[in-house]
């Protein structure tokens, strides 16, 4: 199957203090529909690591958001693989209203770790020819080029990684890093702002126990951002960008 598509309904525990569907939740929504495509297709996690001792990671992600839906507004979400190169699975995820427009693009790139080995490692061949890539769907912008490394910090966040931070590659799920590189933004931009775009890279993993510290500098249209551990080991980073209402 080439794509998929389901209809959501946001619930009270995915808003913000707008009413508006949270980051965080948002991504949450794209990694299950990209859990559910990859069952459909027969490369599923539990899958992988059973038969062939590796998993799914993402490894970078941007979104383009024209507006994010509201407290228990239906949306409907489709995702689709646009490519596959040596190492990446780049999947596109979209959101449409009730109206059927198009409010919320993303580009991410999935990549294979070798659980044993805790390292990248490229797509088998046999991944490659059983998963179809949509012809049929204007693709999404590709996520690409470097962030700006920061030069000062301007806000920091410090956090404990708990046991509910953990998923099933036992180390912190993606979206609690998206949690916390969201926390590091000043709190009136996030009162009076609207995010435009967002965009994470993970470059290392964090485990139970770890401190992570987060923090942020003010860009030209928003805010760059980085996460580390208490060693100075860099997770994460970020950009964000907004406007102000």
């Amino acid at each position: 199957m080439e794509f998929i598509t389901e209809s959501y309904r946001i619930r009270i525990t995915e808003v913000d203090a707008h009413s508006n569907l949270t980051i965080p939740a948002l991504n949450g929504l794209f990694q299950e529909m990209a859990w559910r495509h990859s069952v459909v297709a027969n490369v599923s996690a539990p899958d992988l690591s059973a038969q062939h001792n590796i998993t799914w990671v993402l490894s970078r992600m941007k979104i383009w958001i024209e507006q994010l839906p509201s407290y228990d507004e239906t949306v409907v979400v489709k995702t689709y693989v646009q490519e596959i190169d040596k190492y990446f699975y780049y999947r596109d995820f979209k959101v449409y209203n009730a109206a059927g427009v198009e409010i919320i693009r993303a580009n991410a790139l999935f990549g294979l770790i070798d659980i044993a080995r805790r390292r990248i490692t490229s797509v088998p061949d046999w991944m490659r020819a059983i998963t179809p890539t949509c012809g049929s769907e204007k693709p999404v912008q590709k996520v690409a080029g470097k962030i700006l490394p920061l030069t000062t910090v301007e806000t920091q966040r410090d956090f404990d990684i708990r046991w509910h931070d953990i998923d099933s590659n036992q180390h912190a799920n993606n979206n609690r890093y998206v949690e916390w590189l969201m926390e590091s933004v000043p709190t009136n931009v996030l009162n009076d702002g609207v995010l435009k775009t967002f965009e994470i890279i993970f470059k290392n993993e964090s485990l139970f126990g770890d401190k992570i510290i987060t923090q942020s500098q003010r860009g030209n249209d928003g805010f760059i951002h980085k996460m580390v551990n208490q060693n100075g080991l860099e997770l994460v980073t970020g950009e964000t960008v907004w406007t102000l209402e």
